[in-house]
């Protein structure tokens, strides 16, 4: 049998998602009993990093379309984690901001994010992980 040119393990795609398995299945083991998903998780450390922002912004910083955002963002403020006011700015505008409630959770998010990223890494060296780090913040 002669060896063919293309092989699935030789592209980039195929072993990002594999990567993206592994590292979210950490996360979501660690916050699942928080009953919270990835996704949410990350809006959630969003807010807390950066305030305020509208669902516009915070779709676009979670990179997530604007029709899934206002859902996600619905079901939070449903649970008490977040809350939508009248922009200062433009009255018009509703800004996303978290509770005390949502803070509360982020502070105990973090040691769980830490955790999981720490997992995921586990098999790399401190080089290994700086150049992976570099690789992925130059593609996204």
């Amino acid at each position: 049998m002669t060896e063919r040119p293309y092989r699935l393990d030789d592209q980039v795609g195929h072993l990002l998602r594999r990567a993206y398995q592994r590292a979210s299945g950490h996360l979501a083991s660690r916050i699942r009993p928080h009953d919270l998903t990835p996704i949410q998780h990350a809006t959630l450390i969003r807010l807390w990093e950066l305030g305020p922002l509208s669902q516009n912004q915070l779709g676009r910083v979670v990179a997530m379309p604007p029709a899934n955002i206002h859902s996600l963002v619905r079901r939070l403020e449903s649970r008490g984690f977040v809350r939508r006011d009248p922009s200062p700015k433009d009255k018009r505008l509703l800004t996303v901001s978290l509770t005390e409630e949502g803070s509360a959770l982020v502070e105990a998010l973090i040691p769980l994010d830490a955790a999981s990223t720490e997992a995921a890494l586990r098999g790399l060296d401190a080089a290994e992980r700086a150049a992976l780090y570099a690789i992925l913040k130059k593609m996204v």
